[in-house]
């Protein structure tokens, strides 16, 4: 494993894992070193200074009011929120990467609660077993809700997630078969979740205690013995370290990469051991994989929120949306296709207004602030370094540095105050390519 720890390497690490790349954690990376860095990305330690305490919900405001528990679109903002404040922002950004693993949408479930317990199941096992999750969210009230767990019965068994607990969850298509499907359904039969109870009940009597054929095994499977079997196929550790790699090395892995992650996958405890071997590997840091993931919209908004630190407001869920996705409302079962979906034409046009809306609605004393003038005021470079860096893009190809720059010069560099070109300065930084990847 090689040693090589510089200012690219930081950046790459911290846009990976965090939602802003501040220059703060980046001096902050350097001076620690790569496995401490890593080690407290992981344990969810601060990189600098102190650990946040995130306020409950009830007392975070948007738009002058107080948030409520009861309203979706309060919850959405309140995550919203912990993405720009949480003191564990890999935590947090394992948190949307379940949400979109087990795709689970509000508008079936119908209930807030359920589907905020079911995001705080996901942030409290972020980083841990990965088939401890698989169990908790088969008994998961908002999941049993989704996929119709509760018409799982003795005789007429449900399939939906039996399926989905293979295709999408552990094993990936292709990797099972339709009587697979329909025997795994049975071994899940029985439990129920009531909602005048808002509890999850298992009757005994619902219950097929047959004996079933599962991916080659018979038993008389229950909905744990069951996830044991779908643990020993070898397909497991494979599907999910491509799902691991696509979100934190690169757009298409090579299969050598996905190979290796994959046997640490088989063999490390918790996702979080298998994560720190990945942030710690030479492969991760190679240059060909740096500004190769696409943002989703959430990573995208939550990272412009904590550079500029702008007070949170709802309608950044009405943005988000426009931009093509919702928290809490993925769109179907396979949740959030992401990478070049999420700029087709109509989701850039939604990020360039947002970046309008954000340039006009920073205050001009942050413009004309020490923070954002550069030592050399007369070079328009110079106010583009500065500015992309603050705004947390580190990446800036020489073509978009070059259109920036002179952008700069035409408008506000050589005048006196011009914050109009300062504006539009920010709103082109916030919406040229690499300020779309990470």
């Amino acid at each position: 494993m090689g040693e090589l720890w510089a200012e690219n390497e930081a950046v790459h690490l911290l846009s990976r894992t965090t939602f802003h790349v501040s220059s703060e954690d980046v001096q902050a990376a350097l001076a620690l070193g790569k496995e401490e860095t890593v080690r407290r990305l992981i344990a969810g330690e601060p990189i600098h200074g102190e650990k946040v305490q995130l306020p409950p919900i009830e007392e975070v405001m948007a738009d002058g009011k107080e948030l409520k528990a009861d309203n979706i679109t309060d919850q959405q903002t309140y995550w919203l929120y912990r993405m720009t404040v949480s003191g564990e922002p890999l935590a947090e950004k394992m948190t949307l990467f379940w949400h979109n693993h087990f795709a689970t949408s509000y508008r079936k479930v119908g209930y807030t609660e359920l589907i905020r317990n079911q995001n705080d199941l996901f942030r409290s096992m972020a980083l841990g077993n990965f088939r401890k999750l698989v169990l908790q969210i088969g008994q998961d009230p908002a999941m049993m809700l989704w996929l119709d767990s509760n018409n799982n019965r003795k005789g007429t068994p449900n399939e939906n997630y039996a399926r989905e607990v293979m295709e999408l969850f552990t094993l990936g298509i292709g990797n099972y078969t339709e009587e697979d499907v329909q025997e795994a359904a049975r071994a899940f039969t029985g439990w129920h979740y009531d909602r005048k109870e808002a509890k999850v009940q298992f009757y005994k009597k619902n219950h097929d205690d047959g004996l079933k054929l599962v991916l080659g095994e018979t038993g008389n499977f229950n909905e744990q013995t069951v996830v044991d079997v779908l643990f020993r196929q070898e397909a497991l550790a494979p599907y999910m370290a491509r799902k691991l790699l696509e979100y934190f090395g690169t757009a298409s892995p090579p299969e050598a990469w996905v190979n290796e992650v994959a046997a640490d996958f088989a063999a490390k405890e918790t996702i979080g051991e298998v994560l720190q071997s990945l942030f710690l590997s030479d492969e991760f840091y190679k240059p060909e994989y740096r500004l190769t993931i696409v943002k989703s919209p959430a990573e995208y908004v939550a990272g412009i929120i904590k550079a500029l630190d702008l007070p949170i407001s709802k309608s950044f869920i009405n943005t988000m949306r426009k931009m093509g996705q919702e928290l809490y409302m993925p769109p179907d079962v396979n949740g959030w296709e992401g990478g070049a979906d999420w700029l087709i034409a109509s989701s850039l046009l939604a990020r360039s207004q947002f970046a309008e809306s954000i340039a006009s609605r920073v205050k001009n004393v942050m413009y004309q602030s020490e923070a954002y003038t550069p030592v050399r005021k007369d070079r328009a470079q110079a106010w583009v370094d500065l500015w992309s860096r603050n705004t947390g893009l580190w990446g800036l190809g020489e073509r978009s540095r070059s259109v920036l720059a002179k952008y700069a010069d035409d408008t506000f560099v050589h005048a006196s105050s011009n914050i109009n070109g300062m504006r539009g300065l920010l709103q082109l930084i916030l919406v040229c390519p690499e300020a779309q990847m990470k």
